[in-house]
């Protein structure tokens, strides 16, 4: 954002404003005395908040250093804390440097509060008091916003030195073995639950071919109403139907 220029010094002010006895008028130079005291105590102020907002934003920095130097419980975290570290440490310059700005406004502000005082040229006293209190308070809102984010980047710096380890990954428990066993018996139904056909009959051992325990699509291609609904009995999807897995569809 770009800021006015100043002219910090009394005597500069006068000599470019003009001493000049001939520009004295009584009622306006009351109305520019006025006006220039209010700006320069405005200014004034916004002078010293920008000044506490730069104290703030230092003791924000340094609280986001030492955090930084402290033991971290994961790298990443010792990684996060250093950057707002950094961020701290480039807010509280910004802080600082906003500040001398609105010194430097607050001096021209009373340096144009002092021409006016001398009842010359007070329309560009007031003009100058008028540029100096409001390049102050610019400055002064620059400040506080600053230390803000001073101050959040060291909160940030001290909850990444504790930040956990992500938590483990849950194993997937593994599918249910096919039951192979010689006892295992497929029952046949004329109405299944799952399926659109209301008649079926398989024989499971007979075309189980390579006598897996399992019926691949390619076993099953024998039966059309099982070939169309291989995907409804499949329960677990991995492209084989147990004998588990038939009597469901079945039943």
């Amino acid at each position: 954002m770009k800021r006015p220029s100043f002219v910090p010094l009394t005597l500069a002010l006068l000599a470019v404003l003009g001493f000049s006895a001939s520009s004295f008028a009584q009622d306006t130079s009351a109305q520019a005395e006025q006006k220039t005291e209010a700006d320069a105590k405005a200014a004034t102020q916004a002078a010293t908040q920008a000044k506490q907002a730069a104290t703030d934003a230092s003791a924000a920095a340094n609280a986001a250093v030492r955090s930084s130097q402290a033991p971290a419980v994961t790298p990443e975290g010792a990684v996060a804390a250093d950057a707002n570290a950094a961020a701290a440490q480039s807010a509280a310059a910004q802080a600082m440097g906003s500040a001398g700005q609105a010194d430097a406004g607050a001096q021209q502000a009373q340096a144009a509060n002092a021409v006016a005082n001398y009842g010359v040229n007070t329309g560009n006293a007031v003009a100058a008091s008028t540029q100096g209190a409001t390049a102050a308070g610019m400055a002064a809102q620059d400040a506080s916003n600053a230390a803000n984010a001073a101050q959040s980047a060291a909160a940030a710096a001290q909850e990444a030195t504790t930040m956990p380890p992500p938590a483990p990954t849950e194993p997937v428990p593994p599918a249910p073995a096919a039951d192979t066993s010689a006892n295992a018996q497929v029952s046949v139904t004329s109405h299944p639950g799952n399926s659109i056909s209301s008649n079926y009959h398989v024989d499971f051992d007979a075309m189980d071919a390579n006598h897996d325990g399992s019926i691949s699509r390619g076993e099953a291609k024998g039966n059309a109403d099982l070939m169309r609904e291989f995907h409804v009995a499949d329960a677990n999807h991995n492209g084989r139907l147990s004998k588990d897995e038939m009597k469901g569809w079945l039943d």
